[in-house]
Parts: structure tokens; C-alpha cells; sequence
């Protein structure tokens, strides 16, 4: 009796480890595994607290705010920190100030080069004392941005959150899953790439039954719809958005996503189907591509021209609203 206790104490010592031993273990995988720790690892900053286990990381405002609704601060596509994206991203920051946001989701394609993820992570860290979400898209390497992230967080950048490493976003009230890569090789800028793989999507799957909020699905590229008014449309190859995250969608009860990658089709909601939503109005199934950052102009499908795109993205109960915010084009 007495050797299996003691084998059981070294057992739950040998699976005992704090939050950063978790991410060293998994900085070089594209999606570490839903899986969880304890106890939980509590540290505060700047007016938040976060306490982590693992798989999931659960954000409570230090001095809660009652009758307030979730609100998300959407961004994608950064690219670089040229002196006009750096100006872009000050208006963008100042629209999720001012809406009191509870966390700013990047969504992948930050940059394809090391120094520049440095760069732009360091001024976001600098720039807001919000949770900041952040997944890798197809343009940079997921151990490279998961090495640019903990480089931040161990320089003090705490509220940096790698959802690639951490799948589960516990906000309050709404719970954010969080997928890194793309599921086209074809499509990848570097290699050494992140592709997800089929357990990535099945953590998801589990990530979203353990959630107790609306959740909220946070990938780089959309899942497949329909039309050319759906968020994976683009002219001349059609609908090329990815069937698995179709399915995941049906078959987990996903109400909500952010899917920031075809840039053609930003700056719009939907529903899951592909149908356009209009903003500031409740929806209860809604799907928003935020667009680029960047300012370099880009020809959207509705004719119009982006200089830079953002959202908002708010969840009121079962229901949920979307605001896009347009970069005005540069003097320059």
C-alpha cells in the first residue's frame, strides 16, 4: 500500500508544471492538445487576471463592469510595422479603447519574417494592456510566431495569448477556440508552415463541449460556404473555404467565428451558409472576416477598395452583432 502511494505522488509530481514549462513543450507544434494541468497558475496584470491551466486560460477583468457585453477587437493580416501600418493600427486600437473591448484577437498572417514579428508583437504589447489572442496563419511558421510570443511574455508581456498553445479562450461570457495554420499546404508563404491536422480540429470539438459561454471560433482561413457574397469567395476559384471547419461548425453548434484570410471577400458578415448579415443588428449565427490591417489598398468583392480593415465583434446572450471599421486611405 504504502509503494503505490508513493507511486501515485510521483505520478501527479511527474504530471505537475506551470504554464511556462507547458509552452515550452509545445513551441514547435502548429496546435498544442486541449489538455489541462492543475492547480491552475494565477497571475494579474494591468487590471486583468489570468489564471491558467493548460489547455484553456480563463480572463476576469480585476474590477468587473455590470451589464457589460463582450465585446471583441478583431485585426488580421498585420504583415509589417511600416511607419503608415503602425498609424493604421493606432486608429484601430483607439476604436477598441473606446468600445471598452475585453480581448483583441489577432488572426493570423501578423508576417512571414522573424524581426517583423518581433517588432509587431512588441508594439502590441507596448500599445494596449488587453488580453490580445493571437493564432498563426498560412504566411508565417507556427514555431516561429510561438517563439516571437514567449520571447514577449518572458520580457513581461503577460497578456499575450498564444491560442495555438492555448485552445480555449474563458472570457466572460464568451468562450474563443482558437485554430492556427491553414488546411491548404498549397497555400503556405514559407516552409515549415502550419497545416492543421484532423486531432487539431477534434480538440476544437472538445474545447467547445467543455465551454459554459456562447463560443466563438477563431481560424485564419473560413470554413466552406456558398455565393459570391460568403467569406470564402474568391473571383474566378470560386467558394475555397475548408469543408472540414463546415462540418465542425454543424456538427459542435458553433454560433459564432472570426475568419480574417480571403481578403477579397472583408469586411462583412454572414451566417454559416455564406449569406450576408447586416452590421449592428443581432444575429444568431454569425461569421465575420475582418480583413487586413495592413493599408495597402486591396479591390474587395462588393467593388469597394480597402486601406485597412478592422471589427468589432459583440456577444449578447445567444446573439451576436458585428461593426467593421475602415481605414481611411493614406495622404501618402
Amino acid at each position: 500500500m504504502r509503494f503505490l502511494s508513493a507511486l501515485l505522488l510521483l505520478s501527479s509530481l511527474a504530471f505537475a508544471e506551470d504554464f511556462a514549462s507547458w509552452e515550452e513543450r509545445y513551441q514547435f507544434d502548429c496546435n498544442g492538445p486541449f489538455e489541462h494541468f492543475s492547480p491552475a497558475e494565477v497571475k494579474e496584470r494591468e487590471g486583468w487576471r489570468f489564471e491558467h491551466t493548460g489547455g484553456t486560460v480563463k480572463v476576469r477583468r480585476l474590477a468587473p463592469r455590470a451589464g457589460k457585453k463582450p465585446t471583441l477587437g478583431l485585426l488580421a493580416g498585420i504583415k509589417d510595422l511600416e511607419p503608415e501600418t503602425q498609424a493604421m493600427l493606432q486608429v484601430f486600437l483607439a476604436n477598441f479603447e473606446k468600445a471598452d473591448v475585453d480581448a483583441i484577437v489577432i488572426g493570423g498572417d501578423s508576417s512571414s519574417e522573424p524581426d517583423a514579428l518581433d517588432q509587431i508583437l512588441e508594439y502590441l504589447g507596448k500599445a494596449t494592456n488587453r488580453p490580445l489572442l493571437i493564432v498563426a496563419g498560412n504566411m508565417e511558421r507556427g514555431a516561429a510566431l510561438n517563439y516571437a510570443i514567449l520571447k514577449q511574455r518572458k520580457a513581461g508581456a503577460t497578456h499575450l495569448l498564444n491560442l495555438d498553445v492555448i485552445r480555449r479562450y474563458d472570457g466572460d461570457g464568451v468562450d474563443v477556440l482558437g485554430l492556427g495554420g491553414y488546411h491548404d499546404k498549397a497555400y503556405l508563404h514559407l516552409a515549415g508552415g502550419c497545416i492543421y491536422k484532423d486531432k487539431d480540429v477534434e480538440a476544437l470539438e472538445r474545447a467547445a463541449a467543455a465551454s459554459d459561454d456562447p463560443v466563438v471560433l477563431l481560424t485564419h482561413g473560413p470554413p466552406r460556404q456558398h455565393g459570391q457574397q460568403a467569406l470564402d469567395y474568391v473571383p474566378g476559384a470560386d467558394n475555397v473555404g475548408d469543408p472540414q471547419l463546415k462540418e465542425l461548425i454543424a456538427r459542435a453548434k458553433i454560433p459564432f467565428g472570426i475568419h480574417g484570410h480571403i481578403l477579397e471577400a472583408a469586411g462583412r458578415g454572414t451566417d454559416a451558409s455564406g449569406k450576408p448579415l447586416p452590421p449592428r443588428k443581432l444575429h444568431p449565427a454569425l461569421f465575420v472576416n475582418q480583413g487586413s490591417a495592413n493599408p495597402l489598398p486591396w479591390k474587395l468583392n462588393d467593388g469597394s477598395t480597402s486601406y485597412g480593415l478592422a471589427a468589432l465583434m459583440t456577444i449578447d446572450g445567444k446573439k451576436a452583432s458585428y461593426e467593421i471599421i475602415r481605414g481611411v486611405k493614406p495622404k501618402n
